[in-house]
């Protein structure tokens, strides 16, 4: 049989043993929205990092649309550069009293100018297209650094230790 204070003592354990593991379990629960609530975030920004590539993909499509419609006009262009120098040549009668090869020399000017001008923008097409390689890149290190910010922030629940400890 148990004394007074035998029965006190084992009172006051049962007591700090039901305290101790109501707080492990609140922990383990709060651990565990913790973590529900973290991998939503983290759904969320995937999502959020998908669309982005989706919107960029849909600028990159544009670009290289306006870009081949931009070197189609420069083509035509030199064309009609090239038959309006050789109209006017028409009108003067031809090459009737002209020296040397300017018919040729001239043709090979606009050529040229219009060479110089598709090469610009084959350039500036190269650098545009760097730029969204580093924009796509950029987005998913911005995605590493939030995925990882969530992570970091998750509680790791109760110990059963030192729950025993705490008894």
């Amino acid at each position: 049989m148990l004394t007074g204070f035998q029965s006190l003592y084992l009172a006051e354990f049962a007591v700090e043993a039901g305290s101790s593991l109501y707080s492990y379990y609140q922990a383990e629960e709060a651990a565990h929205n913790s973590r529900i609530a973290a991998y939503q975030n983290i759904a969320q920004q995937q999502q959020l990092n998908y669309n982005a590539h989706l919107n960029l993909n849909e600028q990159e499509a544009l670009e290289l649309s306006k870009h081949n419609i931009n070197k189609v006009d420069i083509q035509k262009e030199v064309r009609r550069e090239d038959a309006k120098f050789a109209a006017i040549r028409a009108s003067q009668g031809g090459g009737a009293g002209q020296h040397g090869n300017s018919m040729a020399s001239a043709h090979n000017n606009i050529m040229r100018h219009g060479y110089a001008a598709l090469v610009r923008k084959e350039s500036n097409y190269s650098t545009m297209q760097r730029d969204f390689q580093i924009r796509h890149q950029n987005l998913e290190l911005q995605l590493s650094n939030k995925t990882n910010s969530i992570l970091s922030s998750i509680t790791s629940g109760g110990s059963v230790v030192g729950t025993g400890l705490q008894i």
